[in-house]
């Protein structure tokens, strides 16, 4: 098939994915994709929890909300959503996402180009179905391959998180009221993962905290409105005075201001470890049954070390306990064998490496 003439597409709708680490690896896709598609007008399509990793980007226009438990809940909500769709006449839709509703919405859409991997039973729905890549490919290289079936030239690989100056003072003027030293290094710790299985335990998250604190690190614990039970857990067991626990509920947009200020990042296979990475904190990442061959972050040796015990079961999809027994503390063995004293190690290397531990 030959590559989409830029010139015949004036508006394009962008289907983004569900979950925020996927919507920072499809970031060198879209840039690219702005890039060739400069005179076009760009919507991305999102749920809701999604839009706040988007607002402000300047890699689309508009963004398009999809509230499925709201307005577009059911049958008239998903027609409701087309109808909004419809209106704004796409020449275009790529679809990030992989199912078949995706599709269904670019096609009802009226998109006149629909363009996405040939998944999820759609390819009839679809006027540019791509094949997916072999097993293993890392997912930022399948996004991007939708870039380049568009003809789009790749310039920079590497994925990126937008962080407004509001968000900058926020996290600031939040970080001075620690009243920590100016040379202190921060650690960002966050303990949460999409499921509790594929979570570190709260209490090696809070032996870590007090180990990194003894070196000289203070520590910001961040989390979503489910893991405020656990981030108490892990300051009780670090001095208060080297820690801070944010009250009240940090939106994706504050984590990434704050994320941005501090020294290293430690936590699960998450989308805030993508998050971290992409601003290019110095990451390491916690995989238990996911496949850092695939997911894990872009980012080079020196900022990123990724703690794996790669099992052959990994990874399950988090279809979890299928192919082995859970450990006797309810974890995957693959997670379980993670030990407190190599996520030192490797935070503490990290630290030493950006010398944030010198100052």
């Amino acid at each position: 098939m030959r590559p989409i003439d830029p010139r015949l597409v004036r508006r394009i709708l962008i289907r983004a994915n569900n979950w925020i680490g996927d919507v920072v690896m499809i970031s060198p896709a879209v840039r690219a994709i702005r890039e060739h598609f400069a005179g076009a007008r760009i919507a991305i399509l999102a749920k809701s929890w999604v839009l706040e990793a988007l607002r402000g980007n300047p890699c689309y226009d508009d963004l398009i909300e999809y509230d499925d438990e709201g307005t577009h809940r059911g049958l008239a909500g998903r027609l409701r959503l087309a109808t909004l769709l419809r209106r704004q006449r796409f020449d275009m839709a790529v679809l990030f996402q992989k199912a078949f509703e995706a599709a269904a919405f670019a096609w009802l859409a009226g998109a006149r180009l629909r363009v996405g991997h040939a998944t999820d039973r759609r390819t009839l729905l679809l006027t540019h179905a791509l094949p997916l890549p072999p097993p293993g490919t890392h997912h930022v290289e399948i996004f991007l391959g939708l870039a380049r079936f568009l003809g789009c030239p790749i310039r920079d690989t590497v994925p990126g998180f937008h962080v407004d100056e509001a968000a900058r003072e926020g996290a600031g003027a939040l970080l001075a009221s620690a009243g920590a030293a100016a040379h202190a290094p921060w650690v960002a710790i966050h303990p949460g993962a999409s499921k509790e299985p594929r979570a570190w335990h709260a209490e090696r998250f809070g032996e870590l905290g007090r180990r990194l604190a003894a070196a000289g690190a203070h520590l910001v614990l961040l989390g979503g409105p489910g893991d405020r039970a656990t981030l108490e857990r892990i300051a009780a067991r670090v001095p208060a005075d080297r820690c801070l626990l944010p009250s009240g509920t940090i939106s994706i947009a504050q984590m990434g201001a704050l994320l941005e200020r501090c020294d290293l990042f430690v936590g699960n296979d998450s989308g805030p470890m993508h998050v971290a990475a992409a601003l290019r904190v110095p990451t390491v990442a916690l995989f238990g049954p996911g496949d850092p061959a695939r997911t894990a972050p872009l980012a080079p040796a020196e900022r990123l070390a990724v703690i794996s015990k790669r099992y052959p079961c990994s990874p399950c999809r988090q279809d979890f306990f299928r192919e082995c027994p859970p450990s006797p503390a309810g974890k995957p063995f693959c997670l379980e064998e993670i030990r407190v004293e190599e996520v030192e190690e490797a935070a503490l290397r990290l630290l030493r490496g950006t010398a944030a531990l010198a100052r």
